[in-house]
């Protein structure tokens, strides 16, 4: 029986009866042709394979300058350092984010503002956002979670007004649109990470993407020890050749894995029956990438149905990552604000699945086990 009181569709300790894996093995033919090449030509940082990985992302993106760095942290970092602050200035963050996206603000010396999130959204709320900006605040930070766009377009006209830069830290938002352009093209400074678990691998590592020439030669410099001048200071947050060369063979199957993805979305969505789980409502003019399917309790509590799920061998980040608002952690217990938003939004979310390796069967399970759930 489930709590309501009502049968489950399976037997509470039985076996799930199929363990579908979120992890999705990302493979190229052409990525040994790639490696090959990066043997021959170096595997620096200064690499020309990594000058073309750069060349080919800027490309695709539409932007003018792109750097490549060692990880998605790192790319948060460095992006740090296209701005202008003060130790101790302030950065405004949402709760929502990684706690990946907050340690380099306070690596560097800053200290992170939490700001409320829309409801059903994670994009930052304009009238907590109006709270929170104060005389020490050096920049905003928007984090779009699992592929899903933030009202970018409105935050940047907020930010403009206020003389600060807008950072989007867009980990899982490769290839997310809104209104017809990247959700990057919105920021000041674009971060990525192409992480194994990523939309895009590089098995570790990151890119950042700006339009602002300044902001590109410094945070270039940082991540060249400064450029070894002995004035400015910076750090290795290099990409090296090997991880460049791989990028380069995938970003040929970015669009076979987009289009993948939107087909197994469409194939559960059109299939969903339970009147209690929605998929959270996407922004007008916004494209998802099919980075996961995000799944709303719209009764009840979101927790039991992302154990429902786990029960029966459906994974969810929620579960893996344990996702609350960061200033409820002891590390970022000093920051805390009174987040509604952020909290209920964590509280009734899940993620699903949608990679290319996912099978008919696959999608099949996790329709009836969503079906089956019952608040």
């Amino acid at each position: 029986m489930s709590r309501s009181g009502k049968a489950s569709k399976y037997p509470p300790d039985a076996r799930p009866p199929r363990e579908i894996t979120d992890a999705f093995r990302h493979r190229h033919p052409d990525d040994e042709r790639y490696l090959r090449q990066a043997l021959e030509t170096g595997l620096t940082g200064t690499s020309s394979i990594v000058e073309r990985y750069e060349r080919k992302l800027a490309e695709r993106y539409g932007m003018r300058h792109v750097l490549a760095v060692s990880s998605g942290a790192a790319a948060v970092t460095v992006a740090l350092d296209g701005i202008t602050w003060e130790p101790g200035d302030e950065i405004i963050v949402p709760p929502t984010c990684p706690i990946c996206t907050v340690l380099p603000i306070l690596s560097r010396g800053l200290k992170p503002v939490f700001c409320d999130v829309r409801p059903h959204n994670f994009g930052l709320d304009p009238d907590d956002l109006a709270r929170v900006i104060s005389p020490r605040t050096r920049g905003i930070i928007e984090v779009p979670m699992w592929g899903y766009p933030s009202r970018a377009d409105e935050l940047r006209e907020i930010a403009r007004a206020h003389g600060l830069p807008l950072i989007l830290d867009l980990a899982h938002c490769h290839m997310t649109r809104l209104n017809g352009r990247w959700l990057a093209e919105y920021g000041d400074i674009a971060c990525f990470s192409t992480h194994e678990g990523k939309f895009m691998s590089t098995g570790e590592g990151g890119f950042v993407m700006t339009n602002d020439a300044d902001r590109d030669a410094k945070m270039r410099a940082y991540t060249r020890f400064g450029n070894l001048d002995g004035i400015h200071f910076g750090l290795n947050y290099k990409l090296g050749g090997l991880q460049a060369a791989v990028g380069l063979a995938r970003l040929e199957a970015l669009d076979r894995h987009v289009e993948t993805r939107a087909r197994n979305r469409q194939y559960i969505l059109e299939r969903l029956q339970n009147p209690h789980v929605r998929e959270l409502p996407i922004c007008e003019g916004g494209v998802v990438n099919g980075y996961a399917l995000l799944l709303q309790v719209v009764r009840g509590d979101g927790r039991r149905f992302v154990e429902h799920l786990h029960t029966h061998g459906v994974p969810s980040d929620i579960k893996k990552y344990d996702n609350r608002p960061l200033y409820e952690y002891p590390l970022l217990a000093a920051y805390q604000r009174d987040c509604k938003n952020s909290a209920a939004l964590l509280r009734s979310l899940t993620t699903v699945p949608l990679h290319s390796d996912l099978s008919l069967e696959d999608l099949q399970h996790i329709i009836s086990t969503v079906n089956a759930y019952e608040c």
